[in-house]
């Protein structure tokens, strides 16, 4: 009885490990292609073809949980990610319904936004200092 309960303790912990989302590899070059293009601008609607309506960009030592709870989403799928210890990149996380669908690890400087962005108006730019930020 002692085996079936240990053995179900790590089925159940391991569960939270094997459903977090990964970094799209293909969409993040889509992105540095066009961050180091001449306009040196994304416009994330026309490259990120799949159901999103909105995404959040979590800079280096991101809190998921403390952000999840602020802002009302469900990143039960990324906490696992890394973030909260790296200062390698930044993690674009994009939502559906408030609940994250897909991630981004993106070695660019972006300026970490602690709000919801709209799908309709995220559209970024690269600026003189290299900082990619939301286009106005």
């Amino acid at each position: 009885m002692k085996k079936n309960i240990v053995i179900l303790f790590f089925v159940i912990i391991s569960c939270g490990y094997l459903f977090q989302l990964e970094n799209d590899k293909i969409l993040t070059e889509k992105i540095e292609a066009e961050l180091n293009s001449k306009n040196k601008t994304v416009d994330f609607p026309k490259i990120a073809n799949f159901e999103w309506d909105s995404l959040i960009i979590l800079g280096p030592y991101s809190q998921v949980e403390k952000i999840e709870e602020e802002l009302n989403l469900n990143l039960t799928n990324i906490r696992q990610n890394g973030i909260r210890y790296s200062d390698y990149y930044d993690l674009v996380v994009f939502l559906k319904d408030k609940k994250s669908v897909k991630i981004v690890e993106l070695k660019k400087a972006m300026s970490p936004q602690r709000t919801i962005i709209n799908k309709e108006k995220s559209l970024f730019i690269t600026g003189n200092d290299g900082i990619i930020t939301l286009s106005e």
